[in-house]
């Protein structure tokens, strides 16, 4: 009897790497297990690094502990984070993450101010659907190619991911998936290809993949018998998971925060970014919204560092004792939680609960009014689906149904349905 096409399901995030197995035609993904994601080195500065051995070791895990639990397993499914790239030189990889801010640094000051003078005339880079941040490969590369760390022999362009499902093949494919590629900010959405006007100024020692727009098969792993498909974004696989499709909005609040909802081609632009979807499809995206780092800080504010779930129940059970609470910054809560002190109101918990949630609240009822979506609300992501007191004042306040996704793992369902779908 043939043993059932079964997958290894691998999604590699900041803090843990995920993996899980599914048999095709099985509803939801088992034997789910978490490896924490090897820290940034250094730990505290503008160069946010990760240690390509030790990220290595940890998916090696990650796969074995699937093969242990499932002998017969052929092909391997990856997402991970959006944006980062991996370069190559004498010494080995260098895994430059996505928080990587070293292009923000003084000394580059005049090569940015030259690039965004250069960004706000050119179309190109409004092509890409991408926002501008220093952590962005194509901005980060602009900014640092004078380095000599980047002048090196040509090699191809590498994400994260695609560095990972190019380990997998025995580094015998470098192609990517258009979910990956568009998150650099070098990938043309109009064009669906490399931009080369954006590519031209990353300097001249770097090559360009194919890039494909179905979850194809691009290698074989002769280390671990199985069948590498390309990698994708952790978002699109999440909100796939999560169950986004048309009338839906999905707000996803975990570690970090987005809403996003489909997008249809000749709709006008506007304040969100557009990136590519599964199936042919687009979506409308604001992201790098306040979530759960900003939730744990200020639950840790008020109830010491020592915190259990009981905090988080207390902070959200007193979070409307305020209805008039005045709005703060939560882009910059480490701001407003010394300006609380300032202010003599920390022994106030109702009050700063009560600012919190009010604050978070009005920046997703904004978002979903940039987004210019109409549909239901989807809470996807861990406080999304069990903090109620956002789901329901955000409903209330924008007249719209909600319904609150019963998936944990969103991203690891994402990635078993394109298992059962290729």
């Amino acid at each position: 009897m043939n043993n059932p096409i079964s997958s290894i399901l691998l999604d590699i995030g900041g803090t843990y790497i995920k993996s899980a197995v599914i048999e095709f035609g099985q509803s939801h993904p088992e034997n789910i297990q978490l490896f924490e994601t090897p820290s940034f080195i250094p730990s505290e500065s503008e160069y946010r690094t990760i240690p390509t051995q030790a990220l290595l070791n940890s998916i090696e895990q990650a796969i074995e502990a699937q093969r242990l639990y499932k002998p017969h397993v052929s092909r391997i499914y990856t997402s991970g984070q959006m944006g980062g790239y991996v370069l190559e030189s004498k010494q080995g990889f260098e895994v430059i993450s996505w928080q990587d801010t070293r292009s923000a640094l003084p000394i580059y000051s005049d090569s940015r101010a030259e690039l965004d003078k250069w960004i706000t005339v050119s179309d190109s880079f409004k092509e890409t659907g991408s926002e501008m941040r220093p952590g962005l490969p194509f901005y980060s590369l602009a900014i640092l190619k004078s380095q000599d760390s980047m002048k090196m022999p040509p090699q191809p362009f590498r994400s994260v991911i695609s560095f990972v499902t190019s380990y997998l093949t025995d580094f015998q494919s470098m192609d990517m998936h258009v979910t990956d590629a568009a998150a650099s900010g070098l990938f043309s959405l109009k064009e669906n290809n490399w931009s080369k006007e954006l590519t031209s100024m990353t300097g001249d020692f770097l090559t360009f993949p194919d890039v494909h727009t179905s979850v194809k098969k691009i290698g074989v792993s002769s280390k671990f018998n199985l069948d590498v498909f390309a990698g994708v974004g952790d978002q699109q696989a999440s909100l796939l998971g999560a169950g986004l499709q048309p009338g839906k909005i999905v707000l996803n609040i975990g570690t970090g925060g987005q809403v996003a909802g489909l997008h249809e081609d000749g709709a006008e632009s506007g304040n969100f970014q557009i990136r590519p979807y599964f199936f042919g499809q687009k979506i409308r995206t604001i992201t790098h919204l306040p979530s759960g780092r900003a939730l744990k800080a200020f639950v840790q504010y008020c109830f010491g560092d020592s915190i259990t779930s009981e905090h988080f129940g207390a902070f959200e059970r007193i979070g409307k004792s305020f209805p008039d609470a005045p709005e703060i910054d939560l882009a910059d809560y480490e701001s407003s939680l010394r300006k609380i002190t300032e202010d003599g109101l920390e022994k106030n918990r109702e009050l700063v609960s009560s600012m919190f949630f009010q604050s978070l609240i009005q920046v997703y009822s904004r978002s979903l009014d940039q987004l210019r979506l109409s549909g239901e609300l989807l809470f996807a992501g861990g406080v999304g689906q069990k903090v109620l007191l956002i789901s329901e004042e955000l409903s209330r306040i924008t007249e719209r149904d909600f319904v609150i996704s019963d998936t944990n793992e969103t991203t690891l369902e994402g990635l078993g349905i394109l298992a059962n779908v290729h």
